[in-house]
């Protein structure tokens, strides 16, 4: 069964074959929005991948020297995705280092604080501006059938997170400087 990352891979794949580099270009961008990694994890998972049967490549002429592998999901690879995608997510463990500085914030001096959490504020508010103009390209809510879908429903789910996470710096902006 393939990593998490693994089925990540799948997922860009089942959009389009694309090679090793375009898939970290779109694990940066819109997947790294929720999900993260390096070329060389892509690579490694890559890897375990064609082992299973799930993708294989096509070898064409490079812009260099050496040629390149375009990537693509075989008939096993879509039907693991599609169950997968419909299975309960892993649990996972939360690691909000924000959160954490939190519990511990009644030790440190508030008006530091109230810095910390204007620059996150700050911070939340470009995303939330980012994810808007990617929004703004949508001509309204792609049908579920639409590839564009998952586009448009995860960054429904990272703007909604953003926006939480504004109001929250703001909260705790207002309760650590009241002058605020």
């Amino acid at each position: 069964m393939p990593s998490t990352l693994g089925f990540a891979i799948l997922a860009a794949l089942a959009k389009d074959a694309r090679t090793g580099y375009e898939l970290t270009a779109v694990m940066n961008r819109p997947v790294g929005y929720s999900w993260t990694a390096r070329h060389s994890q892509i690579h490694t998972d890559l890897q375990k991948l064609l082992a299973d049967g799930l993708v294989r490549f096509e070898a064409e002429h490079g812009p260099g020297p050496q040629g390149k592998k375009v990537y693509h999901l075989t008939p096993e690879g879509r039907a693991a995705l599609r169950d997968w995608v419909t299975e309960p997510p892993r649990a996972r463990t939360e690691r909000d280092e924000l959160v954490l500085k939190t519990y511990a914030s009644w030790l440190a001096d508030p008006a530091e604080l109230a810095e910390l959490f204007r620059a996150q504020l700050l911070l939340h508010e470009e995303r939330i501006a980012q994810y808007e103009g990617q929004r703004a390209g949508f001509a309204g809510v792609p049908d579920p059938g639409d590839p564009a879908f998952g586009n448009y429903a995860a960054l429904w789910c990272g703007l909604s997170y953003e926006r939480h996470r504004a109001e929250w710096c703001r909260w705790m902006i207002g309760r650590l400087d009241p002058s605020a």
